[in-house]
């Protein structure tokens, strides 16, 4: 017997549409296998790129950061280009090149373009962006608790300094005073021992030869060249410039950076807190600005104690009787006392910068058992000092943060990462490196071309940032 298949007309339509709609569906899920492909390629790849932070960097100064140089000493971010090219490529084909079969790819996904659209660099900002880097370290590290003795030891400071102008009047009319009598050549020596604060540091350090006097490798530092520009900071979280933010900062430098005190280190630079403030060549011309810095504090605060405490009038007034009578003029003994008492100020003042710079501590206000009337000769008759050990009062690393405080904000981040270029560049591999070489966030774009001759975009952003708590 013989059997007849048969299709009706409305069956053939029906079928035409079933068939044209599972091969749009299928078509649709290859479409979005593929992309779904090319954005796991594009995130595998700048998860690589971001996982190339420079070691020294982190290792020396808690900072993520991307080298574009990668130890080349060209930093541009054609090089980042080029690597994140080779990161898709692979995972792309991560079989390629292998001895094995490929496997059925059903989205042959292969790529067209790479490029990096945005970019945030370090110096960006006048360095804003590492400085917001440097404040999170510090918070991570520390917490917030460690900036309450700073805070205390600027505001004590600043009080301070609302007496010099009053003091500075004193001095000019007691020097006036002594300027108009007619002393003989030693009394006038010792009269003038006002003036002696240049060349501060041959009172209060006896060995500088560990302190080099050789100017700083500064060439093509950040300070002193055009830096690379991008887009700044990216989804900030607060103004790195606020004022709980400044004293993180300045805790940063603390942490992170060499000072006189600590003893000496390797690298080409002794004095690099120092360098900070004050921007200088040389580590001894550093550490001379900062100790004459210094001194003038100690010896405004030192002045207005000796000249209210009473016993220390007392002794003054003593050794002023006794020069008097030596020198037959009795008329002398008020302004030789008031002489005595400035002086005794200043003698007291290099002894502290003394201490400080060996290490030890000084009472900000000091009492009346911390001052020796012996200092008083030590300081006109070119005598040195010998530092008096305490172990309670301010340090010098806490004078330090209290000038970085003071200085300019921009000179401040500019010089920190100056230091961070002269002693990365010491390191192995790092000769040239450059903080505007250096980059946290990128933004890119790549282009994929499926099997089927499909185009795919796929745009990513991608920075290190700090867990906002």
């Amino acid at each position: 017997m013989r059997k007849k298949g048969t299709i009706t007309v409305f069956l053939s339509l029906i079928m035409a549409v079933i068939l044209s709609l599972v091969g749009a569906i299928v078509m649709s899920a290859r479409y979005s296998a593929a992309r779904c492909r090319a954005e796991m390629v594009m995130d595998m790849g700048l998860t690589s790129i971001f996982a190339e932070y420079n070691r020294e960097l982190l290792s020396r100064y808690d900072l993520y950061f991307i080298d574009t140089s990668y130890g080349t000493g060209k930093a541009s971010e054609k090089n980042t280009e080029e690597h994140l090219r080779k990161y898709i490529d692979h995972n792309c084909n991560p079989a390629k090149g292998l001895l094995i079969f490929d496997a059925a790819d059903m989205a042959g996904l292969k790529r067209k373009k790479v490029q990096i659209l945005r970019g945030s660099l370090a110096t960006d900002n006048g360095g804003r962006v590492f400085k917001r880097q440097a404040i999170h370290a510090v918070k991570d590290r520390f917490g917030m608790s460690v900036i309450d003795a700073l805070k205390s030891n600027c505001n004590e400071y600043k009080g301070s300094e609302k007496e010099r102008d009053s003091i500075e009047i004193r001095r000019r009319d007691i020097q006036e005073k002594m300027d108009g009598l007619d002393l003989d050549g030693d009394a006038k020596k010792i009269s003038k021992v006002f003036d002696r604060r240049k060349g501060i540091l041959k009172y209060v350090q006896d060995n500088l030869a560990k302190v080099p006097d050789t100017g700083l490798p500064l060439d093509n530092t950040v300070s002193y060249r055009k830096n690379m520009e991008g887009i700044g900071i990216v989804r900030p979280d607060s103004d790195p410039d606020s004022a709980v933010n400044e004293l993180l900062f300045t805790e940063y430098i603390g942490w992170k950076m060499h000072n006189y005190a600590d003893g000496e280190k390797d690298g080409p630079q002794q004095c690099e807190m120092e360098y900070v403030i004050c921007g200088k060549n040389t580590d001894i011309a550093n550490l001379r600005a900062v100790s004459e810095r210094i001194f003038a504090s100690r010896e405004l605060v030192n002045t207005i104690a000796v000249f209210q405490d009473a016993g220390k009038k007392d002794q003054a007034k003593l050794l002023a009787a006794a020069a008097a009578l030596l020198l037959v003029s009795p008329e002398l003994e008020e302004p030789l006392t008031n002489m005595i008492l400035m002086a005794w100020g200043t003698a007291e003042s290099f002894v502290d910068v003394k201490t400080l710079l060996n290490g030890g501590k000084v009472p900000f206000i000091k009492k009346g058992e911390d001052f020796s009337i012996a200092n008083v000769l030590q300081i006109p008759l070119y005598k040195g000092v010998s530092p008096k050990a305490q172990d309670k009062g301010v340090s010098y690393e806490d004078y330090l943060k209290i000038f970085l405080m003071m200085t300019n904000k921009t000179d401040k981040v500019r010089r920190a990462m100056d230091v961070i270029e002269m002693n990365v560049r010491e390191t192995p591999g790092n000769k040239g490196f450059r903080m505007d070489g250096c980059t946290e966030y990128l933004e890119v774009e790549a282009f994929f071309k499926t099997k089927s001759g499909k185009d795919i975009s796929i745009r990513r952003d991608y920075a290190y940032e700090p867990i906002i708590e």
